[in-house]
């Protein structure tokens, strides 16, 4: 008997697992993270807070990752992603059952902020055992069908916690989510296992990995697009409602139901672009990468053009609008792993991670406040197009003198 052979089938077959127990992993952090839209309406109420406080409940949770992805990237590369996720998702759902105990402001941010802290482990984990676990030829497919239980968390949180709040009471939408999270964690750690090779020999320092990274040029125009394309996602989330009312004179509920069908775009975005990109492109992530960008780029103009449109054309650059500004991520994510060392893929996607974060935090304020003070969308959308843009042309420039060398 091949004893050989069958431990490789026998891997092969666990990644499998390692896919569905990643996105479940990712789906039981999101719906904590994400829920904390419909969560501070419900704090909101109880605790009879201002609107900016009320923001400061998603914002702070948003803060976390910042502090805490670049260590536990760091760590999972030492030590595997096993205990570190499990882990993490376990003292999310702690973090978050703690808050059933809180009825002060400050004490709910200030453990909202461990909260967001532990889900610094959700988003690099996840992507670094699918790096390491699938070969590239599946890699695309299989983070796209990762990065899914982003989307579908926040969903799952905006159909299910209102729900809870209204019939059970404040406290129930909280223990809803810590539960969720430790179920999450507690699967991951009896059922993912870090891959033979997983733990390499330490031949860095922490600072050096960074050096390292900060001096592989061909990350810089990958983190430049993950700084635009994060900001078109945020926008879409934040502003989409705002323009089709003001611009395009669309009541509200028309207006929520097509910034949902712009989600559901994204969603089927980040499984169809990886897809593509594993089988129509045999693996490179760039071409498609850069015919998102260009098209991404194409949609901002005709929102530009101020046409008009029949409410069918409208509902499908909506749909588009998604599909490309929020399903670039998947090969983002897998563009980032593929051009690390393979020595720590986790500390390199973190930082890039973490470099994303900001721009979530910062892009939806900015874009706001620049409509305010242009008093319209033709400026905000013309400068978002043209960051874009670039980031378009230094990725190709960079890939062709790659391709010079080669």
């Amino acid at each position: 008997m091949d004893f050989r052979k069958l431990h490789v089938e026998s891997s092969q077959n666990f990644k499998w697992f390692v896919l569905i127990v990643a996105t479940l992993s990712q789906t039981c952090a999101s719906f904590v993270i994400f829920g904390m839209g419909p969560m501070a309406a419900f704090y909101q109420q109880t605790f009879n807070l201002s609107q900016f406080e009320t923001g400061m409940i998603v914002s702070t949770v948003n803060i976390g990752p910042i502090i805490s992805m670049i260590i536990f990237g760091n760590m999972m590369d030492k030590y595997g992603e096993k205990w570190v996720v499990g882990l993490g998702s376990i003292l999310l759902g702690l973090n978050t059952f703690i808050a059933y105990l809180i009825d002060s402001y400050i004490v709910l941010l200030t453990n909202l902020l461990f909260v967001g802290i532990w889900y610094g482990t959700a988003q690099p984990g996840g992507s670094s055992a699918i790096v390491k676990w699938f070969p590239r030829k599946h890699r695309g497919l299989a983070m796209g069908i990762r990065q899914t239980g982003i989307p579908v968390g926040g969903a799952l949180a905006a159909i299910s916690l209102p729900f809870f709040f209204y019939r059970f009471g404040l406290e129930a939408a909280i223990l809803l989510q810590a539960f969720i999270a430790t179920v999450g964690g507690l699967i991951f750690l009896l059922i993912y296992k870090n891959p033979g090779t997983e733990i390499q020999p330490e031949h860095y320092t922490f600072k050096e990995k960074i050096i390292r990274i900060k001096n592989n040029s061909q990350l810089y125009p990958v983190l430049f697009i993950g700084m635009t394309m994060v900001s078109v996602q945020l926008i879409i989330v934040a502003h989409l409602m705002g323009y089709l009312k003001k611009m395009l004179g669309l009541d509200l509920e028309l207006a929520g139901s097509l910034l949902s069908l712009a989600l559901i775009g994204g969603t089927f975005g980040r499984l169809i672009l990886a897809w593509i990109s594993d089988n129509i492109f045999a693996g490179n992530r760039s071409k498609p990468l850069l015919l998102t960008i260009w098209s991404t780029v194409f949609i901002i103009l005709l929102f530009l053009s101020g046409m008009s449109m029949p409410l069918w054309g409208i509902g499908l650059l909506c749909f588009f609008f998604g599909f490309l500004g929020i399903g670039w991520y998947s090969l983002f994510i897998v563009m980032i792993a593929e051009k690390s060392d393979k020595n720590f893929i986790g500390l390199t996607v973190s930082f890039a991670l973490t470099i994303n974060q900001f721009f979530i935090v910062a892009s939806p304020a900015l874009f706001g406040l620049l409509v305010d003070w242009t008093n319209g969308y033709f400026i905000p959308f013309a400068i978002l197009a043209v960051a874009i843009s670039a980031g378009g042309i230094w990725l190709r420039m960079t890939e062709q003198k790659i391709s010079e060398i080669l």
